[in-house]
C-alpha cells in the first residue's frame, strides 16, 4: 500500500476569552478559530501492526503522548492494521498555532481515508474530542465560533486570503502554566463574543480589525516582555491588527499586501525575531484525490 501523504494546517485564535474552571479541571473559553496555510506535512505508512512516529523536529515528542500517534492508536484501536507517521514540522512547537492538533486531525482524516475505514465526519469529531478542542476545529478548518472547551463549534463565514504575518520569539510558553496562572477577574474587556462572532457573519471587517482579543495577552505579556513589544512592533510597521494566538508566544498581524508583510517580516528578523508570511484560508486538512 502507498504511503498518504497530508497536509496539516495551523490556526489562529481572533479572540479568546476564559471563563470559569469547569470540574473536569478544564476551563469553559469563549473563541474563534481561523485557519491559516502554514502546514506540516504528515506521511502515513503502513506497518505491520505497530503505531511508530518520527519528525524533523527535535522538540516534538515522538511517544505516546504525541496527538497524532494518541489519533492513530483511537481511530486504528480494533483494527489489525499498523502505521509510521512521520512529520515535516514547519508549524512551530509550543507556540499556539495547534501544531500538534492540526498533526492530529490530519492523523485521524488520513487513516480514514488510507484504510478504508468509513468514519462518518461526525464519528471523527467525537474521536477529536477526546484529544482537544483545537483537534475538533482543524478536522475542517475554516473560520468558527467555540464554547465550552472549545469544542462546541459553530461555523463562520471564513475571511479572505488576507496576508499574515507570524512573528515566532524563541521561547516556549506552557498551556498549563497559562491557564493555571490567569486571574480571571482581572481579564474582563469591553468586546463580548457576540460582537466579534457578529462582525465575521456580516464581513465587516472595518470594525473587526478593533475586536481581536486574547485574555492571555496580559499574562504573557508580564512575564516575556519581548512579546508584548512583537505586537508593538507589528502594528508601528503597518499591521491592520496584531493579537497574539492561543496561550502564545507566536503574535500575528494582518496586513492589506503580502510585500508589506515580508517587509516586515525583514524588519523583525533584524532584530533576531523569526517570521513566517502566511495567509488566511479556508482550507485545514488536505488529502491527495
Amino acid at each position: 500500500m502507498t504511503p498518504l501523504r497530508v497536509r496539516c494546517n495551523a490556526k489562529i485564535n481572533l479572540y479568546l476569552k476564559v471563563l470559569a474552571k469547569r470540574p473536569d479541571g478544564f476551563h469553559d473559553i469563549e473563541t474563534v478559530f481561523h485557519s491559516i496555510a502554514l502546514h506540516d506535512t504528515v506521511t502515513l505508512t503502513p506497518t505491520a501492526g505497530d503505531l511508530t512516529l518520527s519528525s524533523d523536529a527535535p522538540a516534538l515528542p515522538t511517544g505516546a503522548d504525541n496527538l497524532a500517534l494518541r489519533a492513530a492508536a483511537l481511530i486504528l484501536g480494533g483494527t489489525s492494521h499498523g502505521v509510521h507517521i512521520d512529520i515535516e514540522k514547519r508549524i512551530p512547537v509550543g507556540a499556539g498555532l495547534g501544531g500538534g492538533s492540526a498533526d492530529a486531525a490530519g492523523a485521524l482524516i488520513g487513516l480514514n481515508s488510507l484504510f478504508g475505514l468509513g468514519h462518518s465526519l461526525a464519528a471523527l469529531q467525537a474521536m477529536a474530542e477526546g484529544l482537544g478542542a483545537d483537534v475538533k476545529f482543524l478536522l475542517e478548518g475554516g473560520c468558527a465560533a467555540g464554547r465550552g472547551r472549545g469544542d462546541e463549534l459553530r461555523s463562520l463565514p471564513p475571511l479572505p486570503a488576507r496576508p499574515v504575518l507570524l512573528a515566532i520569539p524563541r521561547l516556549s510558553v506552557s498551556t498549563a502554566w497559562a491557564y493555571g496562572s490567569l486571574k480571571m477577574g482581572l481579564t474582563s474587556h469591553k468586546v463580548s463574543f457576540s460582537m466579534i462572532t457578529s462582525a465575521l457573519g456580516k464581513g465587516d471587517t472595518a470594525s473587526l480589525w478593533g475586536l481581536l482579543k486574547n485574555d492571555f495577552e496580559g499574562l504573557v505579556f508580564g512575564k516575556y516582555p519581548s512579546v508584548g513589544r512583537i505586537k508593538e512592533d507589528l502594528l508601528g510597521c503597518g499591521a491592520s491588527a496584531a493579537l497574539m494566538s492561543g496561550t502564545g508566544p507566536v503574535v500575528y498581524g494582518f496586513f492589506e499586501k503580502e510585500g508589506d508583510a515580508a517587509a516586515c517580516g525583514n524588519r523583525l528578523a533584524g532584530g533576531g525575531i523569526d517570521t513566517v508570511v502566511s495567509y488566511l484560508t479556508r482550507e485545514s486538512v488536505t488529502v491527495p484525490p
